[in-house]
């Protein structure tokens, strides 16, 4: 339910728990950081009762703050986040610190320049275009102009603009070389801005809110001018270098990606220009794949989709046999590099198998697998490949293989492959050996997950009460499951773990696990009790779900779990730790109340200031748990 603010000020009503739905502890947390460093300045009220002042940042910031229709704030702010932010929170603090203090606050002037600056029905404006950025509405304005003047009048009129605008007198120019088709010099103008562009890497530093990412839409625009003049093969000459400065470029950049996209958002034009350009068939996929390899970064994707596109047979027929000459003329590993290696080998096999496929060659493929597995070990990919041919006997065969080879030094592919048996065994519908392929994943990793896997194939062969009752066995003692008296299920056919060592159990985090997800508190308990203690709490457990477990059956438990974490949490004497010690001490509130012991939790919160008051952070946190109004009332 909204709260209702019966105030005339709905600012003074707000509470620490109100900011913290608002805007989360983080941002609260920095927020009363940049209040006490004195950060706001020139804070005013409009004559609608919001909150507008500048805040001090990585730069000056504009931010204004109203009350929303639900109880909380709402604000805009000119910082990169724009929205309930750090500069907002302060906003607010000061201001209630203010009237607490009853300091004079100023009264904004109607043309004060920060309301400007974040106004917010701008927000909703839908992102506009670069190509379509101007709107219908004005075009039709501007057609209508246009069509009132004479020859001579456009004329002189495009000549203002262009003496106006350096850029649209540049392009005038360029339409008229490439008119009469001479393209040299846009070609080497492109050439250069390529060049240059691709000279500086990109950067963000997204806690400062700077960085630069490189403008690749006027050599976008340029490319595409050049390739709508009939000039395709100049634009894939360009393409070329674009591709090998981007991919530079893109590996020497400290960002998130947007370098990458700014160039991929280039590579299209090349695409078009390559199906347009005069080379045949298979020199245009010979193209589009040597751009493909050369990236490890994903610029040259809109290459990949050409290549998944439909071509002629013999185009792909041609490609095959480039590709397996390539690979027979490869030098093998020299060690040092093995992985490098493999990853580039796997890379054109993988496009030779593509190639392959679509020249209609499709018996060369397996024989090509089995090969390149002696060089790289690539099981997982001649598994694949012979299990979508439903050959699942040679499959099998090389599954075993492959285990066997990798499990040790590899144990990533040998998991990958065991998966793959158990898909085959899924498609056969041979549900035993599905449930004993799911029970040695479960002795491999227990987990929660595996846990469920184990009852849902086990049920459906009728067999859960007794597989349930060896895996918990197991978790217990160590002895696994299909070594137990009565197993149930057949031999998997996999490779069995190996046995763990014997100090291991029981696993009693595992163990406490299970109990919670079958909700059997009871047991929950009893192996919470026989945890190992740590210096700062039970080992291998998450003590918040153990208390979120048993609240209901053993609500004195839980509490003194959350009040056990709460105060380790305090020793750390750190700030951060005690904005996650009020979330445990909410939670133990919450059980108190329904417990009717508010007047034993209340002696307990004054015993923690009485023992920490000297700690100013942690007494503001707990400040925040009476949800009382942040600032005190005058009576």
């Amino acid at each position: 339910m909204p709260k209702i603010k019966t105030q005339l000020d709905p600012f003074t009503d707000l509470t620490w728990g109100d900011l913290e739905e608002w805007a989360g502890k983080r941002i609260v947390t920095r927020g009363k950081n940049y209040q006490r460093q004195g950060r706001v300045c020139d804070l005013a009220v409009t004559e609608d009762g919001s909150l507008i002042a500048w805040v001090d940042g990585t730069k000056r910031y504009a931010t204004k703050v109203v009350m929303g229709e639900g109880g909380l704030p709402d604000s805009a702010c000119s910082c990169p986040y724009e929205r309930d932010c750090k500069h907002a929170v302060a906003v607010v603090i000061e201001y209630l610190k203010r009237i607490e203090d009853d300091q004079p606050i100023l009264k904004a002037s109607h043309g004060d320049s920060r309301l400007e600056l974040v106004e917010f029905e701008d927000w909703d404006d839908e992102p506009v275009d670069e190509k379509t950025a101007v709107s219908e509405d004005v075009q039709k304005e501007i057609n209508l102009f246009l069509k009132g003047k004479t020859k001579a009048q456009l004329i002189a009129l495009i000549n203002e603009i262009a003496r106006q605008h350096a850029g649209v007198a540049q392009a005038l120019v360029d339409r008229r070389q490439l008119a009469s088709g001479d393209t040299r010099a846009l070609v080497t103008r492109l050439r250069r801005e390529i060049r240059e562009v691709g000279d500086e890497p990109g950067w963000q530093n997204y806690w400062n809110g700077d960085g630069y990412t490189p403008d690749y839409s006027g050599i976008r625009r340029k490319l595409e001018t050049l390739l709508e003049a009939g000039h395709a093969d100049e634009v894939l000459t360009l393409g070329r270098e674009l591709v090998s400065s981007g991919i530079r470029q893109v590996e020497e950049s400290h960002d998130e990606g947007e370098t990458q996209m700014a160039v991929a958002d280039c590579m299209p034009v090349i695409v078009e220009a390559l199906d347009q350009s005069s080379l045949d068939s298979a020199a245009k996929l010979n193209w589009a794949l040597d751009a493909k390899l050369e990236d490890p970064y994903e610029v040259c994707e809109a290459f990949a989709e050409y290549l998944r596109r439909r071509h002629p047979q013999s185009a792909w027929d041609a490609l095959a046999d480039r590709l397996l000459l390539r690979l027979k003329a490869m030098q093998p590993s020299t060690g040092a590099d093995d992985f490098s290696h493999s990853f580039k080998r796997d890379r054109i096999s993988d496009w030779a198998i593509h190639a392959l496929d679509q020249a209609g060659r499709k018996d060369e493929i397996v024989p090509l697998c089995e090969a390149e597995l002696k060089k790289t070990g690539n099981y997982e990919r001649l598994v694949n490949i012979l299990v979508s041919a439903r050959q699942y006997e040679q499959a099998e065969h090389w599954i075993s293989e492959g285990i066997r080879d990798t499990k040790d030094k590899r144990p990533g592919t040998a998991s990958a492959l065991r998966n793959t048996l158990r898909k085959i065994r899924t498609r056969q519908k041979n549900w035993p050996a599905v449930a004993a392929i799911r029970v040695e994943e479960f002795v491999r990793r227990p987990s929660r997950q595996a846990f469920t896997d184990c009852k849902e194939f086990a049920s459906t062969v009728k067999v859960w009460p007794e597989v349930r009752e060896s895996l918990l066995q197991y978790l217990e003692k160590g002895e696994p499951p299909w070594k137990q008296k009565g197993w149930p299920l057949p031999d998997s056919g996999l490779d069995v773990p190996e046995p763990e060592r014997k100090d291991r159990f029981p696993m009693v985090s595992e163990l406490i696990e299970m109990a919670m997800l079958e909700k059997d508190p009871e047991r929950v308990l009893f192996w919470y009790d026989r945890l190992p203690k740590k210096r700062y709490g039970w080992y291998g457990t998450d003590d918040d779900a153990i208390a979120t477990a048993v609240q209901t059956h053993a609500p004195d438990r839980a509490v003194a779990i959350w009040k056990g974490k709460a105060e380790r949490l305090i020793a750390q004497v750190k700030p951060k730790a005690y904005q996650e010690t009020a979330t445990y001490l909410r939670k133990a509130a919450k059980i108190m109340a329904k417990e009717k012991k508010q007047p034993e939790w209340n002696r307990y919160l004054q015993s923690l200031r009485a023992h920490h008051a000297r700690k100013i952070r942690l007494m503001e946190v707990l400040d925040t748990l009476a949800d009382s109004p942040i600032i005190k009332k005058k009576r």
